[in-house]
């Protein structure tokens, strides 16, 4: 099986994710917090970030590479890498994992990361 698939390469603790199918980003969010002092005498308000969260990624992926059960709900560095683009996340953790498999097809599995920083 091929650790890249058009280009993008999926690391996890150091292991390459085998035939990436899929990759999203979702739910990269932070909520605001008004700071504007009463005395402010400008026109505009003031905001600072409060409450962030940086959301899941899914990797959907053909092979094994090394993923079973007994790995979620643990934490390792995540790193995505395709053409024009690197993303990485030094504390993720493995929020679950789903295997499909069809008699005379591909296994295909779905991995869920929940990014903590």
């Amino acid at each position: 099986m091929a650790f890249v698939s058009q280009g993008t390469t999926v690391t996890w603790r150091s292991t390459a994710l085998s035939e990436v199918v899929s990759v999203s980003v979702d739910g990269v969010s932070s909520d605001v917090v008004e700071i504007t002092s009463k005395s402010y005498q400008g026109r505009d308000k003031r905001f600072r970030s409060a409450d962030g969260d940086y959301g899941t990624v899914t990797v959907r992926c053909r092979g094994t590479a090394s993923m079973n059960t007994s790995y979620v709900t643990t934490t390792g560095a995540l790193s995505i890498i395709a053409p024009g683009a690197t993303w990485t996340s030094s504390k993720s953790i493995l929020q679950s994992l789903a295997w499909n498999a069809s008699v005379g097809e591909l296994q295909e599995w779905t991995a869920v990361f929940k990014i903590t920083e």
